[in-house]
């Protein structure tokens, strides 16, 4: 049974357990975990590319895309096809946003991993600025609450909700970071893998294992500032305030009591 296809502009490989596709190395695998995005997708991947190109390290953009109805993989697949840094992984088996995220870093070329979303609230134009320091930190994470960081928001009460939401898990955690829900993150891929995640992900709170965890390990961690953006384009998957806030909450707790 085919669960996966990747698609370069190297190879087209099909599996159905998930593994490396290509030899070839690069210095930056960016990941992008897609549903139902192609309102963003090809502005996305342009605008990340260009922002890196910018920069000394190679790249390569992989889009994680759980089998979308609306034809974000068509379109990513024509990218791919033609371009020698998008990458098209399907996912064909159901699946949550941390497991396609792990299974991009499993089929990734680059020694350093840059997770964002797919939506532009994590600006492309800041990723240069995270791998600036990756030499020097383990985990450099982009930040909300550090000075220079922002939430703009056209929803007041969703930007008092994410406060508190972040404030709550930080303080029941004991964290030093300051931003644990912003998903967005430039990490050493030997670093990730040295992590043993326990938990599934509905939506971000993959968040708090990861830095719960980089810090309970020692990782050098360094916040950079960011201004984070409500989607304007395409649905978002979390609208249930109270059903999203829920989930971060149990994953605090079964992070604090269960580990």
């Amino acid at each position: 049974m085919v669960n996966y296809r990747y698609v370069s502009k190297e190879k087209t490989c099909s599996f159905d357990k998930i593994m490396p596709c290509s030899n070839q190395k690069t210095d930056v695998s960016v990941i992008l975990p897609t549903y139902n995005e192609k309102e963003n997708i090809t502005r996305l991947i342009q605008r990340i590319s260009k922002a890196i190109s910018k920069t000394k390290f190679s790249f390569e953009i992989i889009v994680a895309d759980d089998n979308s109805q609306d034809g974000t993989g068509e379109i990513v697949d024509k990218l791919a096809r033609k371009t020698k840094t998008a990458v098209a992984l399907h996912r064909y088996k159901k699946g949550n946003i941390f497991e396609a995220i792990k299974d991009a870093v499993k089929v990734s070329r680059g020694r350093i991993i840059v997770i964002m979303d797919a939506d532009f609230s994590h600006p492309p134009e800041k990723i240069p600025e995270l791998l600036e320091y990756v030499g020097d930190y383990d985990l450099v994470s982009g930040s909300r609450f550090v000075k220079g960081g922002d939430v703009i928001s056209t929803s007041q009460r969703s930007k008092y909700y994410t406060v508190l939401l972040n404030t709550f898990c930080r303080f029941v955690l004991g964290l030093k970071e300051r931003d644990l829900t912003g998903g967005f993150h430039a990490i050493k891929k030997e670093k990730f893998n040295e992590l043993k995640f326990r938990y599934p992900a509905i939506w971000g709170e993959f968040d708090l294992e990861l830095l719960y965890k980089a810090e309970k390990q020692g990782f050098k961690i360094k916040e950079v500032p960011f201004t984070y953006i409500f989607r304007k384009a395409g649905k978002s998957k979390a609208t249930n305030l109270l059903q999203y806030a829920w989930v971060y909450f149990s994953r605090t707790l079964q992070l604090l009591f269960f580990r």
